[in-house]
């Protein structure tokens, strides 16, 4: 008999943080269908990283450090 709702909810709360990350990843890839191709994907992550490139060469933006970075997502995850 399939889990309940209730029951895959305790189990994900089970789940260190990042395994309960890639599973909501993975449930959100599942409720959304699919209406653009893996090329159009693509083709946009490569735009969205060249302009982030010219933004940081430029001084627009300042980058962060990773540790900085994973300082503040674990202090989310752990509120």
């Amino acid at each position: 008999m399939p889990k309940t709702l209730a029951e895959v909810t305790c189990d994900a709360a089970d789940l260190p943080a990042p395994e309960r990350l890639k599973l909501a990843r993975i449930l959100l890839d599942l409720s959304e269908p699919a209406t653009e191709s893996a090329d159009d994907v693509q083709n946009a992550w490569d735009q969205e990283i060249e302009r982030r490139l010219q933004e940081l060469r430029s001084g627009k933006v300042k980058g962060v450090p990773l540790e900085e970075v994973k300082a503040k997502i674990e202090a989310r995850l752990a509120s």
